[in-house]
């Protein structure tokens, strides 16, 4: 069956075709590197936890033939593959550098030298025109040689050239792609099809349990970013902020309860009436910066307080804290 053939049946199916044979425990995480023809990085064998907050395992990729050209797909760049590693599985689009910045972070911990092989790729995409679709999935019991990105109305999918698998494996292959799409070939609001949850995951590790401007004005003198994974950390950060910002902090993380093992940290930042915050994280340390505030003219910033959680797994062993 040739690819356009393959992955036509697939986009007008109700359900997707699954030529190959899924084997090994499926992650749910991301992240990986390496070689391909088309100029990947070097080869790693870096190996991912997966991160604390699990997703079901996923329906297995379609599999294609090579036959048919690669213009069948809609991207316009294969930014960086690799079936070498193992990782997290991971689906998102990035629409702008800000996205970018942050999606490295995903690496940071397993193998950051494929983050910034990533990023360095990446680099020269325009984003007025184009944005950036990252996919980390298992394939079952070979590995996989070639993929292309495939739309169908708002779902994406993946199509994946692979050999034949072999009678049995011990543990799933799994491959990592970025590709570059022009903005008109993209859906208003994609949807991954060959994943449980369609959703694009965030551009970056990390999600917000806290957020809000300080009712003090500014933080006591002394007080900094701290980790509060525990109660006695988050009592100490809390003791450096008015006792009505403490009491707003406390309520807003009793209404997101802490996930099984995952670490918190909270930030003193400063911004124009921004809207979130967002976390950084590296091998030299973690941080964090307001966001939704861009195109707001500032004339005077002001201080906020933000609480980021993100998979122990995720963060570098040594990293600190970033004032």
């Amino acid at each position: 069956m040739s690819l356009r053939k393959a992955v036509s049946v697939t986009l007008l199916a109700a359900s997707l075709t699954t030529l190959s044979a899924a084997c090994g425990r499926q992650q749910s995480a991301t992240g990986a590197p390496p070689s391909d023809s088309t100029g990947g990085g070097p080869a790693s064998s870096g190996i991912v936890s997966p991160t604390s907050d699990p997703k079901p395992p996923a329906s297995p990729s379609v599999t294609v033939s090579p036959s048919t050209p690669r213009q069948g797909g809609i991207a316009s760049r294969r930014v960086y593959f690799s079936s070498a590693v193992r990782a997290p599985a991971l689906h998102t689009v990035l629409n702008d550098e800000r996205d970018l910045s942050r999606f490295p972070g995903w690496f940071a911990s397993s193998d950051p030298a494929v983050g910034a092989e990533i990023a360095k790729r990446a680099a020269a995409t325009d984003f007025s025109r184009n944005v950036l679709v990252a996919w980390n999935r298992t394939t079952g019991c070979s590995a996989a040689k070639d993929a292309l990105l495939f739309r169908g109305g708002d779902r994406l999918v993946l199509g994946i050239d692979q050999p034949p698998p072999p009678g049995e494996c011990f543990a799933a292959h799994q491959v990592v792609t970025v590709f570059e799409v022009p903005r008109d070939r993209m859906p208003a609001h994609p949807r991954f099809a060959q994943e449980q949850d369609p959703q694009p995951d965030p551009a970056g590790p990390g999600r917000t349990v806290a957020f809000g401007r300080l009712d003090g004005g500014e933080p006591a003198r002394g007080a900094r970013n701290a980790e509060v994974t525990s109660g006695r950390q988050l009592d100490a950060f809390l003791a450096t902020l008015s006792p009505k910002d403490a009491k707003t902090v406390r309520k807003q993380l009793a209404a997101r309860p802490s996930r099984p093992g995952e670490r918190r940290f909270a930030f003193l930042l400063t911004g124009c009436r921004p809207t979130d915050a967002w976390l950084m994280i590296s091998r030299q340390g973690v941080s964090a910066a307001t966001t939704g505030d861009e195109t707001i003219r500032c004339i005077q910033a002001q201080h906020w307080t933000a609480v980021l959680a993100v998979a122990s797994s995720l963060v570098p062993e040594r990293a600190r804290l970033i004032d």
